[in-house]
């Protein structure tokens, strides 16, 4: 059996429905109980963290194939370019970096 559950983001009214296992039910609310807030902001919390990792990982694999610069790395992971640098060991991200990456990054500082 599945269970609509819906997500209203209070900033923007926005809502959001998906059918979920009864089993992945159980354990929203397990876990909502133990981190001391209600399903609805569990699961916003697992959301904003899925994108924010989503984000990076998109990032980062465009990086790694040369489509886009570190301050576009930074940029479309809404992060600053210190934290990319942590980020790219986290991650096991080599740097390709060149002259065009150089004057791309510029670019965005500006």
């Amino acid at each position: 059996m599945f269970t609509i559950y819906t997500i209203v983001n209070n900033k923007m009214s926005s809502t959001v429905a998906t059918r979920l296992p009864e089993k992945d039910i159980r354990e929203i609310e397990k876990f909502a109980e133990e981190e001391h807030t209600d399903k609805s902001n569990f699961l916003k919390k697992l959301i904003y963290k899925s994108l924010r990792e989503y984000k990076i990982r998109r990032a980062f694999k465009l990086y790694s194939q040369k489509q886009i610069s570190l301050g576009s790395v930074a940029k479309q992971a809404n992060v600053s370019m210190w934290e990319v640098f942590g980020l790219m060991a986290e991650y096991k991200v080599n740097l390709n970096y060149g002259i065009h990456e150089f004057k791309e990054d510029i670019k965005y500082k500006e």
